[in-house]
């Protein structure tokens, strides 16, 4: 469980700068308005959802625990994203992007570190 808080700061720390650092090189337009917001809701969603599902154990229950996780974390996610769009209409393409990207990276470390768990 060490190993995915060590990268889940890296990442909540790394990404918002990067951003940053691209909007100031002018390699992209406009930097997410939701940039600090977004990064800290999807770290934390994401983070309490793995400690629960790294503690679960392997098996049915596990699968079933995942899939709940899943799609607790989509409608979740989904509702940030309505209220991202309302608050910020035009910049609601950038916010969203951003918030993809971060979901896909994360859950991508998320499935990678408990792969190792249950298959382990």
């Amino acid at each position: 469980m060490s190993r995915y808080i060590f990268v889940a700061l890296l990442l909540t720390f790394s990404l918002p700068a990067l951003v940053i650092l691209l909007y100031r090189q002018e390699l992209i337009a406009a930097a997410p308005s939701f940039l600090y917001q977004t990064t800290l809701v999807v770290a934390l969603f994401t983070s309490i959802i793995f400690i629960y599902l790294f503690r679960a154990q392997r098996g049915d229950y596990f699968v079933r625990l995942y899939l709940l996780s899943m799609v607790v974390k989509l409608l979740g996610f989904l509702a940030y994203n309505v209220i991202i769009v309302i608050e910020d209409p035009a910049g609601a393409v950038g916010n969203v992007l951003y918030f993809l990207l971060l979901y896909f990276i994360f859950t991508a470390v998320e499935i990678g570190l408990l792969y190792r768990k249950i298959a382990g």
